[in-house]
């Protein structure tokens, strides 16, 4: 029994909300691989397509500078 993991990849399209990206996936482990860090050690890895997309977006956020911010929660008005 190997305690190593020999991934197989596979080239795939993942698309979520209209956004299409090529990039790598497990056969057996279904675990996509982020195509901007590349497969290694200090790769990211996902199960799921949307996080997939939710960190490229993080990439993009960081090249360009832009910062997100949530917005600030309406005060309710108290009755006193």
């Amino acid at each position: 029994m190997s305690l190593q993991w020999d991934p197989k990849w596979e080239e795939v399209v993942v698309e979520v909300d209209g956004v299409r990206v090529k990039a790598l996936r497990d056969r057996v482990t279904m675990l996509l691989a982020c195509p901007i860090c590349g497969t290694g050690d200090k790769a990211s890895y996902f199960f799921s397509p949307r996080d997939l997309v939710n960190h490229l977006f993080s990439h993009t956020s960081r090249a360009s500078g832009i910062r997100v911010v949530a917005a600030p929660a309406e005060e309710q008005d108290r009755e006193e």
